[in-house]
Formats: C-alpha cells, structure tokens, sequence
C-alpha cells in the first residue's frame, strides 16, 4: 500500500475540513479549532494543518486572524465560482445552507439571456452539442437506472445547459458555465430527486432547443424562463412561481444593461 504523501495529507485534511464546512456542521462567524488540536486529531503536523488552512483561506471560506484564530467568513465571500468550491458544494451541502436558492437565482437571472444569445448566434456545431445533450437526457429518462451509454441524466442535462452557454459565443460566460458546472449538477441532482417524472421537463428543455434552432429569440427567452419556472417548483422554491417576473426581470435587466455596456 503506497503511503500518504505530504500533498495527499494536505489533500485528505482540506477535504475533511471542506466537508464540515460545506455541511453546515461549521457556520459562519464560528471558529475552527485550534492547529494544535486539529493536528492532535488527525494524527499530523502542524504544517500539514497549516497548509490545508491556507487553501480554503485562498478560496475566501475562512479567515486566519492573528491573536484569535481562524474564523469561517460570511457564504458572500466564498468563492463559489471556483470549480473547486462548487464541487465541494455539489458534494456537501445540504438544505440548511443558502446555496440551492442562490445557485438557482443566478440561474433565473442569467439563462433566459444566454438563450436569447444562442437563438442569436448558435452555429451548427453548437445546435448538434444541444440536440446530443437533449437526446441523452431522453434515452436516460427511459433507463430504470437513468443512465445512457454510460452517463447519467444529470450529466446530459448539465451538459445541454453548458452548450446553451457555448452557443452565446460570449468568451466569458462561457467560462462562468465551466467554472459552475458543479454546482448546477448540484442543482440539477436535487431537482431530479424531488420529481416523480421527467416529460415536462424534457418538453420544456425541447422547446428550448427548437427555439434556438429556429432563431426565435423571444420564444427561446420564454422557454427558458419555462425552465426556471420548473426547476423552482420541483425545488420547492414557491417565492419563483410563474417565474418571479419581478425578481426575475430585474435581474435580466441589469445583466443585460451591464452586457451592453461592456
């Protein structure tokens, strides 16, 4: 059995620490133990410990404060466009923690107009990485264990919302999409949890295809928010019923202000 390097150490305790904070077992404005009894309960060195504070400092969850200790920060300043803190969200976080509804509002705010883009500027290379997205999802709904050639519909499903994002043609919100893509797995994970079955939603996500492949940018923008509308509910979220259009159109607003500034 190969042993544990320095770097899988530090790994192994980021991860743990991670978990804890991710889970809510440790809240903001708490603060983590001691590097002293953190290393007594891992069995390692301070150095180690050191290190892997260093880390989630970087990603602005905790803040080591001379004199008193290290202190988790507020959820605002987690960089939760990190891949690897959306990751750790996808695999930790749970219902009390603000996530879901903050992952979906930015999903409210910024699709609808990424849809509008891909009706706009969608080549045919990305209308077939739509299509296959949208297939997948389809042939995986069918499977008991809702998988098709070897991926899950939740996989297929992120995947049709990335290449909306890619058929923008907007160098950075593509990247957005990458850098999240965890999260929004997140998110889908939990709407397909809370949902009996999926046609509305494959009907939903239809539409939106088709509007784009017609370059039908006001149809594509209300499928979208379709979507949203959808994920709200099966999220349990009723504050976004028939799309929240006020929250919702605000947001719109002001992203595509901003947009069409740069």
């Amino acid at each position: 059995m190969r042993q544990e390097t320095s770097q899988d150490l530090r790994n192994r305790i980021t991860e743990e620490l991670a978990k804890r904070l991710f889970s809510g077992v440790v809240c903001p404005d708490d603060f983590l133990p001691k590097e002293t009894k953190l290393s007594t309960e891992f069995g390692v060195s301070r150095s180690t410990i050191r290190s892997a504070l260093e880390t989630l400092s970087s990603l602005g969850v905790i803040k080591r404060i001379s004199g008193l200790g290290t202190r988790v920060e507020a959820y605002s300043n987690w960089n939760i466009l990190s891949p690897q803190v959306s990751g750790w969200i996808a695999q930790y976080a749970n219902d009390s923690l603000p996530f879901t509804r903050e992952i979906f509002i930015f999903r409210a705010a910024t699709e609808p107009y990424m849809a509008t883009e891909a009706a706009r500027h969608a080549n045919a290379h990305d209308l077939l990485l739509i299509e296959n997205a949208w297939k997948g999802m389809f042939e995986a709904s069918k499977s008991k264990d809702m998988t098709w050639r070897g991926k899950h519909f939740q996989q297929y499903d992120s995947e049709f919302h990335e290449a909306v994002y890619g058929a923008s043609h907007n160098l950075v919100w593509i990247q957005v999409a990458r850098s999240i893509r965890p999260a929004v797995i997140y998110l889908i994970k939990k709407t397909t949890e809370n949902t009996d079955e999926l046609t509305d939603s494959l009907e939903r996500h239809r539409q939106l295809m088709e509007a784009i492949r017609l370059r039908q940018v006001d149809k594509a923008r209300e499928a979208a928010l379709s979507i949203i509308e959808r994920t709200g509910f099966d999220l349990k979220l009723p504050e976004f019923g028939a799309y929240n259009e006020t929250e919702i159109a605000n947001a719109l607003s002001i992203l595509g202000n901003g947009m069409r500034a740069a």
